[in-house]
């Protein structure tokens, strides 16, 4: 973008209710005029490579040898998700996924948001979920 001049670049660190530990850092410069969207997910049993919302790659590591299952779409999820908003509203039931957990995903970024700019942890009531505190510099 031309006279694109601000670099910006975060990282959080979320600690949950039962001791897990997420770390998600972020900037909107590594490539200029590309949305970067991966993500990388490691647990007990189970590492998994997104390199965009609908490609991943699941690396099974409780069994012999690794087994991966790769996914592969080219869904529109933002589309399918409002038109599951919209086909709910008519057929008066609930969506598939909660309303509550995109408020729940916004209270977590507005946490960050505040750490970041006061300096300090910041916790969340327990309506927000198992996240004891977040932190953000």
């Amino acid at each position: 973008m031309p006279g694109y001049t601000v670099e910006d670049v975060s990282c959080t660190t979320i600690t949950f209710a039962s001791g897990a530990l997420a770390s998600i850092s972020a900037t909107n410069n590594a490539i200029p005029g590309r949305w970067l969207a991966h993500f990388d997910v490691v647990t007990r049993n189970l590492t998994a490579f997104f390199s965009d919302i609908n490609r991943a790659v699941f690396v099974h590591t409780d069994r012999p040898g690794n087994p991966e299952v790769t996914i592969d779409s080219n869904r529109d999820v933002f589309r399918e998700e409002a038109l599951d908003l919209i086909r709910a509203i008519r057929e008066d039931r609930p969506t598939r996924t909660p309303l509550r957990e995109g408020a729940l995903s916004l209270d977590l970024v507005l946490a960050a948001q505040h750490s970041a700019r006061e300096g300090r942890e910041i916790v969340l009531s327990g309506s927000a979920g198992p996240v004891r505190d977040v932190a953000a510099r």
